[in-house]
């Protein structure tokens, strides 16, 4: 059974308080819809952890406003969306007039706006989910070949 991701855990990967993972998550869609029931702990996927992470370097490594980095909401959902190849050296455009998030997993990045890579956010939250010694995969169809005899 998988263990369950609460706030603590969103705050040791992303590195924001509690205090500013409430905000954030006030202001971001579909948090900001979806408001857990009072006494009830709000329950975290992988996903949400890679989602905030990147929230988390715009707004504190690259200076932008919680504001603009809300307006980003479905636009991130979108382009963090599986299933994808894995890919370390993956990166994220980000513009903000008008919103817009691309992934892009080639070696060029054409166009302009905020790049954040990937690759130490997955780092981050793989490292995390991988308690106990047992790393947390979620492979899908095609990850594996088989051997040529």
């Amino acid at each position: 059974m998988p263990r369950r991701l609460t706030a603590a855990d969103a705050c040791a990967v992303t590195g924001y308080s509690r205090d500013e993972l409430h905000a954030i998550l006030r202001s971001l869609w579909p948090y900001a819809e979806d408001k857990p029931s009072p006494r009830v702990a709000r329950e975290f996927t992988p996903k949400d952890l890679l989602v905030l992470s990147v929230t988390q370097v715009l707004e504190n490594q690259f200076g932008l406003r919680r504001t603009a980095v809300s307006a980003l909401g479905p636009q991130l959902q979108a382009a963090l969306a599986g299933p994808k190849d894995v890919n370390r050296n993956a990166r994220l455009v980000i513009t903000v007039q008008p919103p817009l998030v691309e992934y892009v997993d080639e070696e060029s990045v054409d166009g302009q706006g905020v790049v954040v890579a990937l690759g130490p956010l997955f780092e981050k939250v793989d490292g995390h989910l991988n308690f106990d010694g047992q790393l947390s995969l979620q492979l899908g169809p095609g990850l594996a070949s088989r051997r040529a005899a």
